[in-house]
């Protein structure tokens, strides 16, 4: 026993025990009270305050839950005193301390396992559409994670027979933890997995059986880390579909057959393997047929596409029909669509159509495991007449004229509007308001000003001519647009706005400002929202002006409206059309070319022929190719014209302005953590670094980032592009002039940012110069070569994740030094996460080559600068970064924050340097290890 506190040190959980303080030593002045706190030991070795009030008194009594087994407590007892004579605060000493760890004396184990049907009548009887309940109830096991299998019995009588069974344990795991009460409970949907489980069941049958009979038996096993294991002992009869002995001992009649199409009704295409198609006896409908919104007939479409049906008939106008699009199956088939009535207005009638959505795709899908249909299926039409007495008919055309959908697994489809848990919506096919746009304006500009022309230098403002500039009447354009050309979801409008406002400065012009570029100075220039532009006189002549119609021509066409080529200012200056042209060139304009080609083979097959508005429903995926077919590639970047600004556009509105997780936050996603190598970061200040067996091509020079709250939910912060370095180290003293001899030089004439050169040697030896952090002149660092290679990231920037439970938020402000270590960075994710602020500025971290320049101390990525807060919130933030294993900090002397109102944590500055930004880092290793977990 340490310390003066009478009590047991390794207290039995469940049990009370009682704690008592004895004072030592001679009494001097007033007796006061006692209060009693309770800390937790971390699993990075700091100690946490748990007490929620504290218990006063000499005496108490304390109770540890299962919760508590074996985590060391900390127990303290401070004595608050009143003051010796009157007016006098009282004073708070510690009297007392000692340490903790409570135990049990129970042996953990899964006591028990249990299958039943919960809610019916025999819990023992079920059938493939009823979810089982599972259940392990266990002992000294709480938080433990436990695995269920289901199993089918073939064993003979009562038991499990493992070698019998062997090959009847289903593939799918179901995962649970155990509760306060020592349950861990799953539920298991039969449903889903129908067709996997009957096969299992019928493929192997008791000796000397010829059938499973009326019922497969299923069981459950349970397992923790593969050593504590239990199963169930009384099985499930499950009713056999299969089995034609009767029903009389099955426990519920069988669900009636799903829906088919009727026999007698036209089908187009019917199904494959050279069935031909069933037209119409009476013969009004002659043909149908999928089309896209051009007219164009289609035989292959991917999950997120729209298609419309062209309906040709004869005798049949002002008459109605319905369609119902149907999944082709060789056994049965599934309904995915059903029109309502429409009515045929001429002999070749076009429908306004319907979008493919997720949910549609899905209702093709038998079993989401082993199931054929669920990556691709094929899809035909059946039509319905509503006003003859003759009998409805299917047309179909023959196998090939199947329309073929394909799951694109990376493409996020399109979503129903979803709601959170208040009660918002996102603004998939939702319409923006007035305050909307003025919001996403603000959050882009900062400002509510629209339409106010282009800065020019000198203070001057080059006008927009634009003859509306009232937000009703943008808003109006907007949600318009969105409707015609089908930019209907949050992903689609998000990168929509993202590029229109790196385009327009964010609705500040309307047209190209007169300038050096040729295509300012011509007849057609660029204007609209994506700035619309003609094509060169000579093509051949880079010289000559872009004053043939091109593009404008098309769009005239597309419109019908040929005043587009003769009065070309009107796609400026008239609202409808500055916004129409923009989405124009979005859906229907730019597209990807067919493959074959080699852009197709760069960026993958999936992207042939995709507009922009289809190359959106990927998500992140394709941000680049958007912006590299709207505005080129940057020679001396390598990157698209204008990528900084359209990725912060984009991860502004996306995190900012759409909450797209909030809404979306289990779509879009490009890799899963078996594709990528993956840090879970744990709100416990616990680090993992997860790495497949095989990586996904494309992510072999990525990793995610995911954080798990303290509610155990996940979020996905980033995914971050990776190299690998020399290490290199600072070398002192700092050099007087730049060594002659270098091999390179780079200038960075970037306002705000300190570097400006940098030179570099044959031995790997860096020379950088520019201004010091906070001070006038110049001056140089000299960085060379330590040894080893080491990984860095870089960092996104902006990095926004904002839900309930994370808030995760980082900007670079006049810096280029936007790389960190790997590991630095999972931490600093943690330590964001921890702050939960909204705003955290950065000063920097590290340069791509690992130098740092002004700074000495962040080589390789180890630390990183960021702007003060206030006192309160600044140690704040760096209590969050000791947590997450960051151990050097550095703060400014001369500044107000300055002792003795200084920082616990940190080192002081010692100079003027640090008075503008707190230095947080690892320079030598971080203070927590980081678990590395190989699949």
């Amino acid at each position: 026993m340490t310390g003066n506190i009478i009590g047991n040190q390794n207290p039995l959980v469940g049990t009370t025990y009682t704690y008592e303080i004895k004072p030592s030593g001679l009494l001097f002045g007033l007796k006061g009270d006692y209060e009693w706190y309770l800390y937790k030991k971390q699993k990075n070795g700091i100690w946490k305050d748990i007490t929620s009030k504290p218990k006063k008194g000499e005496k108490v009594t304390y109770r540890f839950g299962e919760i508590g087994l074996g985590i060391e407590f900390q127990m303290k007892v401070y004595e608050i005193k009143k003051g010796i004579l009157p007016g006098m605060s009282a004073t708070k000493e510690l009297a007392g301390s000692c340490t903790l760890i409570p135990t049990s004396d129970k042996v953990s184990k899964i006591d028990k396992v249990v299958l039943f049907n919960r809610g019916a009548k025999d819990v023992n009887k079920a059938n493939y559409r009823d979810t089982l309940i599972a259940q392990a109830h266990c002992i000294a096991m709480f938080n433990k994670e436990i695995e269920f299998h289901l199993w089918e019995d073939d064993a003979p009588g009562k038991g499990h027979d493992s070698n019998i069974n062997k090959n009847n344990r289903h593939t799918r795991s179901y995962k649970a933890l155990v509760n306060e009460k020592g349950i861990a409970e799953v539920p298991i949907p039969l449903m889903s997995d129908e067709k996997i489980l009957r096969q299992m069941a019928n493929q192997f049958l008791m000796k000397g059986d010829k059938n499973e009979g009326a019922n497969h038996e299923y069981y459950v096993t349970a397992t923790y880390s593969g050593k504590i294991q239990g199963a169930s002992q009384v099985n499930v009869d499950v009713a056999n579909p299969d089995y034609k002995g009767g029903s009389q001992n099955q426990p519920k009649p069988q669900p009636k057959p799903k829906p088919q199409p009727q026999k007698d009704t036209p089908k187009f295409p019917a199904g494959q393997g050279g069935a031909h198609k069933q037209p119409d006896p009476k013969g009004n409908i002659i043909e149908a047929v999928f089309i896209d919104d051009t007219g164009k007939e289609l035989s292959k479409v991917a999950v997120g596409d729209k298609v419309r049906i062209r309906i040709h008939s004869k005798n049949m106008v002002e008459k109605h029909i319905q369609y119902v699009v149907w999944e082709y199956d060789t056994a049965s088939n599934d309904e995915v669509f059903r029109s309502g009535n429409i009515k045929i207005t001429a002999d070749v009638h076009d429908t306004s159509g319907f979008i493919i959505t997720k949910a549609i795709f899905e209702k093709g899908i038998d079993s989401p495991i082993g199931d054929p249909d669920s990556d691709k299926q094929n899809y035909f039409i059946e039509i319905i007449s509503k006003d003859l007495s003759a009998e409805s008919q299917k047309f179909g055309v023959n196998s090939e004229g199947l329309m073929q959908v394909e799951k694109v697994k990376s493409a996020a489809g399109v979503q129903k509007q979803n709601k959170n848990q208040t009660g918002e919506k996102c603004f998939c096919n939702r319409d923006f308001e007035e305050k909307d746009v003025k919001q996403l304006v603000k959050l882009l500009k900062g400002t509510e000003t629209i339409w106010e022309g282009q800065a020019l230098k000198g203070g001057k403002r080059a006008p927009c001519n634009i003859s509306d500039k009232s937000f009703a009447t943008l808003t109006k354009a907007l949600n318009s647009a969105f409707k015609k050309y089908n930019i209907n979801t949050c992903i689609q409008k998000t990168h929509f706005l993202a590029q229109t406002c790196e385009e327009t400065g964010t609705f500040a012009l309307s047209e190209e400002t007169k300038s050096d570029y040729l295509s300012s100075q011509s007849i057609y220039k660029g204007r609209g929202l994506l700035q619309l532009t003609g094509v060169r006189t000579d093509e051949k002549d880079l010289t000559t002006l872009f004053n043939k119609p091109g593009p404008y021509k098309d769009y005239a066409d597309y419109k019908n409206d040929q005043n587009i080529v003769k009065n070309p200012s009107i796609v400026a200056n008239n609202v409808d059309y500055c916004i129409d042209s923009g989405a124009w060139i979005w859906s229907v304009n730019k597209k990807m070319p067919k493959a074959p080609s080699p852009a197709v083979d760069r960026w993958g097959i999936e992207t042939s022929e995709k507009s922009l508005n289809q190359l959106a429903l990927f998500g992140d995926k394709y941000l680049e190719l958007i912006s590299v077919l709207l505005n080129g590639r940057n020679e001396k970047t390598k990157m698209p014209n204008g990528w900084e600004k359209r990725k912060t556009n984009y991860n502004i509105l996306k995190t900012g302005f759409f909450m797209y997780d909030r809404f979306h936050n289990d779509n879009n996603k490009p890799a899963n953590a078996k594709d990528i190598v993956t840090y879970h970061i744990y709100a416990d200040g616990t680090v993992e670094r997860h790495i497949p067996k095989k990586i996904k091509s494309g992510y072999e020079k990525k990793y995610k980032y995911v954080y798990h709250d303290k509610n155990k939910k996940e979020h996905e912060i980033c995914i971050a592009d990776w190299i690998e370095i020399d290490k290199v180290e600072r070398q002192k003293p700092n050099p007087t002039s730049v060594p002659k001899g270098y091999i390179s030089h780079d200038s960075f004439n970037i306002s705000g940012v300190n570097q400006k050169d940098v030179y570099k040697y044959s031995d790997g030896s860096i020379v950088a110069s520019g201004k010091p952090g906070e001070g006038n002149g110049t001056i140089l660092r000299k960085y060379v070569k330590s040894g080893g290679k080491t990984i860095i990231v870089k960092i996104p920037d902006p990095l926004n994740y904002n839900s309930d439970n994370a808030k995760i938020n980082l900007a670079f402000k006049d810096t280029i030094r936007k790389y960190m270590g790997r590991d630095h960075f999972a931490c600093l994710i943690g330590a964001l996460a921890e702050a939960g602020f909204s705003k955290v500025t950065s000063g920097g971290a590290a340069m791509q080559d690992g130098t740092c320049f002004p700074s000495v101390s962040h080589t390789n990525g180890s630390s990183i600068d960021v702007a003060y807060f206030t006192h309160t919130n600044t140690q704040k933030f760096i209590n969050s970064m000791i947590k997450f294993g960051f151990n050097y900090f550095l703060a400014g002397t001369g500044m107000s924050f300055s002792k003795p109102k200084g920082f616990n944590g940190t080192l002081e500055g010692g100079h003027s340097d640090h008075n503008g930004h707190l230095h947080g880092g690892a320079p030598k290793s971080l203070s927590i290890s980081i678990k590395e977990i190989k699949e």
